[in-house]
């Protein structure tokens, strides 16, 4: 009978402590991003203006502009634009990417980068922005990527600690044991993951000053 009492009692001190935790953690999640600061606005677009016969093209071939700039009180580091997903060929190291920038803040210029890619190349390509901020007592790095043909934006979100660890336990129950839906849970990323985001605007860094008070 004690030792059925102690085993309850050894539970719940578990689930207290792990509860504890998981409650430590997401205020630290929620007082990183309240401390770090800092705005970002990100674009990607074809420019149909330069050359008409790019309109046409079904497969989203053409010129394309990428911009991107930051605002606030926030410092972004090694501040880098990359295209993805270009066949092995010529063509991918024929487009000079925008030099590193080692540090962005509010009123730097912004980063912009203009280049051509056929349709089928522009069907599978995707433009990734990487940066690196200050998180507690290191840095983290972030990043968002956009698909160029259907604009689609998403950022890249780092799991928790106790994420990673509840992950890593299940990754490994499914690979030493058959479990239902195993065979999605061997592969299971374990650090992160793409999330769909939006992005603001160039006016949205300026705050007031780009939106008139109201009249009445």
């Amino acid at each position: 009978m004690w030792g059925v009492v102690a085993l309850t009692v050894a539970t719940l001190t578990v689930l207290l402590a792990v509860r504890r935790f998981v409650i430590v953690g997401s205020q630290l999640v929620f007082s990183r991003y309240v401390a770090v600061g800092g705005l970002v606005a990100f674009s990607t677009h074809r420019d149909d203006s330069i050359d008409p016969h790019d309109r046409i093209d079904p497969h989203g071939g053409g010129v394309y502009h990428v911009r991107f700039e930051v605002g606030g009180a926030g410092v972004f580091h090694n501040v880098t634009v990359q295209l993805f997903g270009l066949p092995e060929t010529g063509q991918s190291a024929e487009l000079e990417r925008p030099a590193l920038r080692h540090t962005m803040a509010a009123g730097d210029s912004p980063i912009e980068w203009t280049f051509r890619l056929p349709g089928e190349a522009a069907e599978r390509a995707w433009v990734m922005v990487t940066w690196v901020r200050p998180y507690l007592q290191g840095v983290e790095s972030e990043a968002l990527a956009q698909w160029l043909l259907t604009g689609r934006l998403y950022e890249w979100r780092w799991y928790s600690e106790t994420t990673r660890y509840v992950r890593t336990v299940i990754r490994f129950v499914a690979r030493r044991w058959s479990v239902p839906a195993g065979e999605s849970m061997r592969e299971l990323p374990l650090y992160g993951r793409w999330r769909r985001t939006s992005s603001n605007t160039s006016a949205d860094l300026l705050g007031p000053a780009a939106s008139p008070p109201p009249m009445a």
